[in-house]
């Protein structure tokens, strides 16, 4: 190989690491629901064994732990969620202006 392919391999795997812990970051409702379902494909019963064992390792921590108590992970109780209530009132936003130098 010549080091032109192999600095643009290395380059172009660097960059999409980058792009999917930055959408994690992000945008992390819509990754875990992407993941959730890349590994609910992977994981049926069709696919070889090195497949489902991938779907099983590409599962969101809380659907490993199964978070409606059962224990037999997501989808076990039919409803998928956190098992934390969502937070109830609002904390409302405190505005401060800040004091601009004066030019003399």
């Amino acid at each position: 190989m010549s080091a032109g392919i192999v600095q643009t391999v290395l380059v172009a795997v660097i960059v999409s690491v980058s792009a999917i812990v930055g959408m994690q970051q992000l945008a992390p409702g819509p990754c875990r629901a992407l993941r959730s379902s890349l590994a609910r494909a992977l994981g049926r019963t069709r696919h070889v064994a090195f497949l489902r064992t991938l779907g099983h390792w590409l599962q969101p921590r809380e659907a490993k732990q199964g978070n409606c108590g059962s224990g037999l992970g997501c989808s076990s109780c039919g409803g998928c969620g956190s098992a934390d209530p969502p937070p109830t009132g609002s904390t409302p936003l405190r505005l401060v202006p800040r004091e601009l130098p004066r030019h003399r």
